[in-house]
């Protein structure tokens, strides 16, 4: 789930890794995170793309906590949906992130 890429930029022999860390600062920073690495276009399309996330946690919080009667499920349901939605994030950054380094011309893998 958290893959790790590698890319190389044959013009100026550079690389860059995208691991496990990434996709933490890129589940935090969000838009933000995609506009660091230098991709404006790809951090619009994030700043799209968080909104939705949100609202599609804050109906499964709605859901949750319609379905269920007891406390400690809906603080669990609470977690676990917040978790999910950290996750979500992070790798729909680092996703396009890896997406604009292939469109820049880095050759991934190596």
């Amino acid at each position: 789930m958290f893959d790790v890429y590698r890319f190389n930029n044959l013009r100026t022999d550079e690389h860059k890794v995208l691991d496990r860390r990434s996709y933490l600062w890129a589940a935090l920073g969000g838009p933000v995170y995609v506009l660091l690495k230098g991709f404006a276009a790809a951090a619009l399309v994030m700043l799209l793309v968080s909104p939705l996330v949100a609202v599609g946690a804050v109906g499964a919080l709605v859901i949750a906590v319609g379905l269920f009667d007891s406390e400690m499920i809906n603080m669990l349901a609470a977690f676990a949906i917040f978790l999910v939605a950290l996750v979500a994030h992070g790798v729909i950054a680092i996703e396009l992130v890896r997406r604009s380094y292939i469109r820049g011309g880095w050759r991934e893998g190596y």
